[in-house]
């Protein structure tokens, strides 16, 4: 059984060292069907000195079914100079040889130019088109994203700057359009004066002419005095228009948008924030849609590249398992050939030897006919060291190239796997990125948005609440002019003014301490509206109570301690 085992297995090896010579050494026959370069070779294989290759008997060893090492013996029975055979026999047999190894190169040579006719051309337009596409996607998408960005960033840093400059940017750029408004107003009713003027002084001019034309006596005399008179005062005239112009034209030069900016060094910040406001609502919408369709043609882009070059490389693989497959046939074949030709040289060395011996008894005929066969041997092994150092030299050359194809695929397929890579995981984490990115800008956006919209609030408040804590002095002020009483009831609504003021500031802080501040202002604002309305009732109820007795003993001082409460209680009534 396990000898059945290993006959097939090596019936199977043989199988498959067949296979793989009969695919390398005649793809050129049996492919007939691969275009132009496949018909050349084919002619080249029919041509007058290979016409018979298939009847050369080293060929049909090579080809036949069998075992290489049986292969090997037969060519080397082949390659041995047989000594029952005629000279011219065993030098067609060398010749045969000879004739196979030259059939052998033009198969390689053929294989050779078959791979190199299915090289890629397309490589250096492939890169051409990855840097113009790719990178031209590349600068489309910074164009878009710049401005925007910029837009933030200026946004930003006028929000983070102190002193409310963005606010007073913002009024500054309103107050810029305003004069700019005014000014392009006054530049265009300049500009009708001036028209106006030229045209008054070509008028001028052709009634002057006219008035020139009048003569006297009958139009033989010179002009006429009453001509004269008037074009004297057209002249006039003219010369006031030419003034006007003049004087214009100093004021059309002094027409110019010379506001100085208080923020000089918000300038950038300044301008951008201009482009923010002067682009309508539409075509920032355009714009970031701009950016959305560059960041997809990107990620379109970069797959196709990618994908088409990986096309290529994944080509250029087949390309160079076609090269490995020929170059491993030729070395299979070039490995028995060279064996052979070792055990032929053996077997040559040994009869050359047998001829050396000269024996005591030996005629001249004879030894003749020895010598002439010892010549034939000796001429047939030099012959056959000439095809041995051709053919272990071939057989080198093929083992580095195969060293070569590896080091070639290798390289090649480490590309395949990065560009693989590339084309899959690259492409889609850049569109990941991208995503995040646009989303990013439109968060940042937003939230800028937010805060600006936040920092608007509470500057209408603080302006509200000051409006309203100047007023609340206001009639504070006018009650305490009337009553000294309402003079504590000031200091509560200043206190509440300042209460106020610190719970905005507070508010910041957290809610709790918010919930806490107001609570207290609640409190504070309670004892202010009972002071107040006792302030208010204070006249009725001194009013209503009863007069006190006319005692005509001096009042005594009330004593601190016995203030009821009343401010109106110190007045001496």
């Amino acid at each position: 059984m396990s000898n059945e085992h290993e006959s097939g297995a090596k019936l199977k090896r043989q199988e498959t060292t067949e296979d793989l010579l009969e695919a390398a050494l005649n793809r050129g026959r049996k492919a007939k069907t691969r275009g132009e370069t496949q018909e050349k070779t084919a002619q080249r294989t029919d041509s007058k000195k290979f016409a018979a290759i298939e009847s050369n008997t080293v060929y049909k060893i090579v080809f036949a079914e069998g075992d290489p090492e049986a292969k090997k013996e037969a060519i080397a029975k082949q390659l041995a100079y047989d000594l029952a055979d005629e000279k011219a026999d065993n030098k067609e047999k060398l010749a045969e040889f000879e004739l196979f190894k030259e059939w052998l190169m033009e198969q390689r040579k053929d294989m050779a130019q078959e791979i190199i006719n299915l090289t890629d051309t397309d490589a250096f337009s492939e890169l051409k088109d990855v840097f113009d596409e790719m990178n031209q996607g590349l600068l489309d998408f910074e164009k878009q994203m710049s401005p925007l960005t910029d837009i933030l960033d200026a946004v930003y840093r006028l929000r983070m700057a102190s002193d409310g400059a963005m606010f007073e940017v913002f009024r500054e750029i309103q107050d810029d359009k305003k004069e700019e408004e005014r000014i392009a107003m006054l530049r265009s009713e300049q500009d009708k004066q001036l028209d106006t003027f030229n045209t008054d002084i070509r008028n001028i001019q052709t009634e002057i002419k006219q008035l020139q034309g009048q003569k006297s006596w009958f139009g033989l005399g010179g002009t006429k005095k009453s001509a004269l008179a008037e074009i004297a005062k057209k002249e006039v005239e003219l010369g006031e228009r030419q003034d006007s112009i003049t004087q214009l034209t100093k004021e059309i030069e002094r027409t110019t948008f010379n506001r100085v900016s208080e923020y000089a060094e918000f300038a950038e910040e300044k301008a951008k924030l201009r482009e923010l406001l002067d682009i309508s609502s539409d075509e920032h919408k355009a714009r970031q849609q701009a950016l959305v369709d560059s960041a997809n043609n990107f990620v379109d882009t970069a797959d196709k590249r990618t994908s088409n070059v990986l096309d290529h490389l994944e080509g250029i693989n087949d390309q160079i398992d076609r090269l490995g497959d020929s170059n491993g046939g030729l070395r299979n074949v070039y490995a028995i050939i060279s064996e052979a030709v070792q055990d032929a040289e053996a077997v040559n060395t040994q009869i050359r030897d047998g001829l050396l011996e000269e024996p005591a008894d030996e005629s001249n005929i004879a030894k003749m006919r020895r010598e002439n066969n010892k010549m034939a041997v000796e001429n047939h092994v030099t012959a056959l060291t000439a095809a041995k150092v051709d053919t272990m030299g071939t057989f080198g050359d093929l083992t580095a190239e195969s060293y070569r194809i590896k080091a070639m695929k290798d390289s090649n397929d480490g590309q395949v796997a990065k560009t693989r890579s590339l084309n899959s995981k690259g492409v889609s984490g850049v569109a990941s990125r991208l995503s995040t990115v646009l989303q990013g800008v439109s968060m940042a956006a937003l939230s800028e948005s937010a805060e600006v919209a936040q920092m608007t609030l509470e500057r209408m408040n603080d302006q509200t609440n000051r409006m309203a804590q100047q007023e609340a002095l206001k009639n504070a002020m006018g009650i305490s002019q009337e009553n000294d009483a309402l003079v504590k009831a000031i200091e509560e609504l200043e206190s509440y003014g300042k209460v106020a003021r610190a719970a905005t500031d507070i508010s910041r802080e957290g809610y709790q301490e918010m919930r806490q501040n107001l609570a207290e202002l609640e409190k504070t604002a309670k004892d202010v509206s009972e002071a107040v309305k006792e302030a208010v009732a204070v006249g009725a109820d001194v009013m209503q109570a009863d007069e006190p007795e006319v005692s005509t003993e001096p009042e005594a001082t009330p004593k601190d301690d016995d203030d009821d409460g009343n401010p109106f209680s110190k007045l001496n009534m």
